[in-house]
């Protein structure tokens, strides 16, 4: 009963985001078939506000309130789930 009036507690008052995010490490191509294969790394943030996503650039501020900034020419790809 405590434990769920903690989370709830969390919910309403908390902003707790975790994004995901995966860069492109290297490309090589088949040179038979023409076919590129990507490799990538991912890398995981814990944030808690968040100002501006798009393809190319992310903007937030992590739960220790240092600012994180994400920005890159080519477009990657994210996931951000919502915590609280």
């Amino acid at each position: 009963m405590l434990e769920a009036i903690k989370q709830w507690w969390k919910r309403v008052t908390l902003e707790q985001y975790e994004l995901t995010v995966w860069f492109e490490d290297s490309c090589t191509t088949n040179l038979e078939t023409k076919e590129e294969t990507f490799t990538r790394s991912k890398k995981v943030f814990q944030l808690k506000s968040i100002s501006k996503h798009t393809n190319n650039h992310i903007k937030g501020v992590d739960i220790n309130g240092c600012g994180v900034e994400i920005k890159t020419v080519k477009p990657f790809d994210y996931h951000i789930v919502k915590i609280y």
